[in-house]
């Protein structure tokens, strides 16, 4: 568009700006080339041919140079053409009435002709100007746009990765606490309850019912290490990082199906080790999702499917409740509507290249992510030997029994 844009203004004769004394010269060039065709085809057009010539010149040099090298190449070029075409060949001849009425009308008719012509340079040079601003304003805005969408996405690369960050922050937080809740205050409570019971048994021979009621605290304190236990392990499971991917979801899985009351069905065909942040994500966006079933679904099964095939992981977590409108998805999709849950699955998944989709019918929602599948950011870990499948048997039994 801007080649063919360029090649019309090339062949377009636009107004000659500049000098005076360069406009002037080629109005009188002009002049001069016309009377001088004029003298070629003079016994053609005979001895009126010369108004033909002048008014052409005179078109020219009103159009191209302006109003007074039009009006001194018209006149000079009237008395050319009296000396060398109009007999008796003479600058000021004797001229009859006739021809002076002729004369002037045809000065008239170029003084027209002159007007219109200064008056269409005027405009077209008046409108080649505001081209030229238009086009330097538009080369200002297009650079202010690029500078203004560069720096768009800038930020909003910096805030993705702002928080990825802070995901990768919390999973280090999370695993903190875990571990301090486990090593320290859970073992606090352990020697608690050891020293409750030691005093219980010196106390039932003596004092029931003080042994009782130290049976109760004992109780109460057996409660708070279990949910002190299993609130660790939700934070973050062990079996995670030591077993890996699969038995931490199973075990999240028959933890959820107790405590919700909801059957999942769980479907996994995935037989490498694949690096740990991988995982985690895995782990946080399915822990997410059957929250978000417990929470908004009211489905009564859930059902996770997490596989590969040659290029790409493929997670589905589909369930059987209420489902959603196409306002709220179409609003999940364009992200005017993320939650907090959603808008972290979506970060954790868009962090390993991945896309999340959220599909609903009038029965029930699916959550499916694809990850693409890359070498470089998988550490694949093969299958381990059969002490280390007996060492997992035990840690997996430890984190059933808590």
């Amino acid at each position: 568009m801007l080649d063919r844009q360029a090649a019309a203004r090339a062949f377009t004769l636009d107004p000659l700006e500049g000098s005076k004394l360069k406009r002037y010269a080629v109005a009188l060039l002009a002049m001069t080339a016309a009377l001088a065709l004029q003298s070629l085809f003079q016994p053609v057009l005979g001895a009126s041919g010369h108004f033909i010539s002048i008014s052409a010149a005179t078109v020219f040099a009103a159009w191209y140079c302006g109003l007074g090298p039009a009006a001194l190449s018209t006149i000079l070029g009237m008395f050319a053409a009296n000396l060398l075409f109009v007999p008796p060949y003479r600058l000021l001849g004797p001229l009859t009435e006739q021809d002076v009425a002729g004369e002037l009308l045809f000065l008239l008719i170029c003084a027209a002709i002159i007007a219109v012509g200064e008056s269409g340079r005027r405009a077209l040079l008046r409108l080649g100007h505001t081209h030229e601003t238009l086009l330097r304003s538009r080369t200002q805005l297009k650079f202010r746009v690029r500078q203004k969408t560069a720096q768009l996405q800038q930020g909003n690369k910096d805030l993705r990765d702002l928080s990825v960050r802070l995901l990768r922050v919390q999973d280090d937080e999370r695993r903190r606490i875990a571990r301090d809740l486990h090593d320290s205050t859970g073992q606090a409570l352990t020697a608690l309850k050891l020293e409750l019971a030691g005093i219980e048994r010196e106390l039932a021979g003596r004092n029931p019912q003080l042994a009782a009621r130290l049976a109760s605290c004992i109780g109460d304190a057996r409660q708070i290490s279990d949910e002190l236990r299993t609130i660790s392990y939700l934070l973050h499971p062990p079996l995670l990082d030591e077993l890996g991917l699969g038995s931490a979801l199973r075990w999240y899985v028959d933890g959820f199906e107790k405590r919700c009351g909801i059957a999942v069905n769980l479907e996994l065909d995935i037989t490498e080790r694949q690096a740990p942040e991988m995982e985690t994500m895995f782990f946080r966006v399915v822990q997410e999702c059957l929250i978000n079933i417990h929470r908004h679904s009211g489905s009564a099964v859930a059902s996770i499917r997490l596989f590969q095939t040659e290029r790409q992981f493929v997670m589905e977590v589909e369930d059987e409740g209420h489902g959603m409108n196409a306002d709220e998805l179409s609003a999940i999709a364009s992200g005017e509507t993320l939650g907090v849950g959603l808008r972290g699955m979506r970060e954790r998944i868009s962090d390993f290249g991945g896309e999340l989709e959220v599909l609903s019918t009038g029965r029930g929602t699916k959550v499916k992510a694809l990850i693409p599948i890359e070498v470089r950011s998988c550490r694949a870990i093969q299958a381990q030997p059969a002490a280390d499948v007996l060492r997992a048997g035990e840690i997996a039994k430890r984190a059933t029994a808590h």
